[in-house]
C-alpha cells in the first residue's frame, strides 16, 4: 500500500525517524490508515513498533477499538466490547510484550494466526459489577423483596453461565460466520478472609478478517432475557 511519509511535520526524534513518521501518518492519516488484509512487511513493522513505545500514543490508537458499556440489567452485565483487527492485534500484542520480544516474533505470531479478527467480550456478574454510590439512608428503611432474577443470576452461577448468551458480528444485517469461541474465567482476588469467587468470563469470537469488510460491523449480545445489547465499530476508521 502506497504511504505518504514525509510531510511539513516532523517529529523531533533524533532515533529512528522513519519510524516515527510512520507512526504518525497511521495515527492521523485517514484513507492512508484503513483497514487492510493482509498486513504489508511496513504495516507490521509500523505495529510493533507502536505497540513496543506503549505510551499514550499507544492508548490513542487502541481507544477507538474498546467500548465500555454503561447499561445495566438484572442478568450479568456486558461491561466491555473490545475488536481487535489484524494490525490491531500486533500492537496489542507487542505492548503486552515489551521486554524481549523482537520484530521477528511478531512476524512469526502473525504468519501463525493468520488474518484473524478478534472480538472480546467481558461478562461480569451482578456481585462483581461496580454499583453506584447511594446516600446513608436516614432510617431504616425496609429493603425490596429480591426480584425473581436473584433465582435466575443462581442458576447461571456456574462457570458455564456465558453459554447462556448469544454474540453475532453483522455487516448490513448479515451475519459473519464465526471460526471460533474461547473462554476464560475471571475470578475475584483472594484475601485472608475470603476465597476467590467467580466475577465473569471473557469471551473471545474469532472470524476470518478476508470475511469482515471495511464497512461499520455491529457486535450483538444477546442475555438470557433476551435483551440485546449492541456495539458499533466503523472499521472503514480502523486500521
Amino acid at each position: 500500500m502506497p504511504r505518504t511519509i514525509w510531510t511539513t511535520r516532523r517529529p523531533q526524534v533524533s532515533a529512528f525517524p522513519n519510524v516515527f513518521a510512520l507512526v504518525l501518518c497511521g495515527l492521523g492519516c485517514g484513507d492512508l490508515a484503513a483497514y487492510e488484509v493482509p498486513l504489508t512487511p511496513a504495516a507490521l513493522h509500523e505495529a510493533f513498533v507502536l505497540g513496543q513505545r506503549n505510551d499514550q500514543a499507544t492508548a490513542d490508537f487502541l481507544n477507538p477499538y474498546l467500548k465500555q458499556l454503561t447499561e445495566r440489567v438484572e442478568v450479568p452485565h456486558i461491561a466491555e466490547i473490545e475488536v481487535l483487527t489484524p494490525f490491531a492485534q500486533i500492537v496489542d500484542r507487542s505492548r503486552r510484550r515489551t521486554s524481549g520480544y523482537s520484530e521477528q516474533q511478531a512476524a512469526r505470531d502473525y504468519q501463525r494466526l493468520g488474518n484473524t479478527v478478534r472480538v472480546r467480550i467481558l461478562l461480569l456478574l451482578p456481585a462483581a459489577y461496580p454499583r453506584p454510590e447511594q446516600g446513608t439512608p436516614e432510617t431504616n428503611a425496609p429493603q425490596p423483596p429480591p426480584s425473581s432474577s436473584s433465582e435466575q443470576n443462581s442458576a447461571l452461577r456456574p462457570e458455564k453461565f456465558w453459554q447462556n448468551f448469544r454474540f453475532a458480528l453483522k455487516q448490513h444485517g448479515k451475519v459473519i460466520p464465526t471460526r471460533s469461541v474461547q473462554n476464560k474465567p475471571v475470578h475475584s482476588s483472594p484475601t485472608p478472609d475470603e476465597p476467590a469467587v467467580l466475577d465473569g468470563a471473557t469471551v473471545w469470537l474469532e472470524y476470518d478478517a478476508n470475511d469482515v469488510a471495511s464497512d461499520e460491523a455491529t457486535i450483538e449480545v444477546v442475555t438470557p432475557e433476551s435483551k440485546t445489547i449492541t456495539a458499533v465499530f466503523d472499521f472503514k476508521k480502523l486500521r
